[in-house]
């Protein structure tokens, strides 16, 4: 129970304890989300920005074979006594019997709901902590994959998160200038509060759902470049995550797309010609094309 933004490793630490005890004593492994963000709530809307939506967290979460529970999180739910709120929300509501804690996760009224002070109130549920992840010494945490974005470095986010960095969302309508240069592009639009990373050129895997002959969903995979900037070469100046898609030609338009980000390849740039615009695009796309750098790569 928590917000779990990110899903990094010191979470799914957690998700597999959980899910192996549960899975011995018959149980149901949930994990419980607060939705708003409890930031949100208790601050401000997009303090922090966030590294998983809403979505994003439910997908990856029951890909590892767990339930995936919203809580609405509201001030009065925030101003509850950690004892009366496990008691109603969590046993009575829910009918929970054990419990996973973080080592410093805590909630209720002046945070003094923890693994120590839920265990001497409830001795009746099943309760465990768990340690610290630790990458080279460093904590693994919401904040360290955030400071690995801001600096381009998705090599050190993939491995606090254990996957690439996802941006997903809707592919709207640009100006279509990638068309007429011959390097036609995706504009993704992301939810409201979603981190982006530091501005620049990106090797990117972008991925496609689909519905195949036989009425199923499925997924595509394409290598892509991903510019995530203010598009200064076209006069543009307004924030944006494109997406030139490797030996692909439909149309997707109000579609969902997701990118996994691989590799920062270079600084966003002003070219002083659409030629030397168009030049360096193809050089972009011939490095993602051969790009091998990690085992997301397909």
């Amino acid at each position: 129970m928590g917000n779990f933004d990110g899903c990094h490793l010191g979470h799914q630490a957690l998700f597999r304890s959980l899910k192996a005890v549960a899975e011995v004593n018959g149980l149901v492994p949930t994990v419980i989300s607060f939705e708003p963000h409890s930031n949100y709530v208790l601050r401000e809307p997009g303090d922090p920005l966030l590294l998983t939506t809403t979505k994003e967290k439910r997908e990856f979460v029951e890909s590892l074979g767990l339930e995936f529970l919203v809580m609405p999180f509201t001030k009065e739910l925030a101003r509850l006594p950690f004892d009366e709120f496990v008691r109603k929300e969590l046993i009575e509501k829910r009918g929970v019997c054990s419990m996973f804690f973080g080592h410093d996760h805590c909630f209720g009224a002046g945070g003094k709901g923890n693994y120590e002070t839920i265990t001497a109130a409830f001795p009746e549920l099943s309760t465990q902590m768990l340690s610290i992840v630790l990458y080279k010494g460093e904590r693994v945490s919401s904040s360290a994959v955030r400071n690995a974005l801001l600096n381009g470095d998705v090599d050190r986010a993939q491995t606090y998160l254990g996957r690439p960095y996802r941006l997903s969302g809707t592919v709207v309508e640009g100006k279509r200038l990638g068309h007429t240069i011959g390097f036609p592009t995706a504009n993704l639009q992301v939810e409201p509060y979603k981190f982006l990373p530091k501005i620049g050129v990106y090797v990117a895997s972008a991925r496609l759902d689909s519905e195949s002959s036989d009425g199923k969903n499925e997924e595509r995979i394409f290598r892509a470049v991903v510019n995530i900037g203010m598009q200064p070469s076209t006069g543009n100046h307004q924030l944006a995550i494109e997406a030139y898609i490797l030996d692909f030609d439909e149309d997707i338009y109000g579609k969902p797309l997701s990118l996994d980000l691989l590799t920062y390849l270079r600084p966003e740039q002003k070219f002083a010609s659409l030629e030397d615009l168009v030049r360096q695009i193809g050089m972009d796309a011939d490095t993602a094309r051969h790009y091998n750098g990690n085992h997301w790569a397909e």
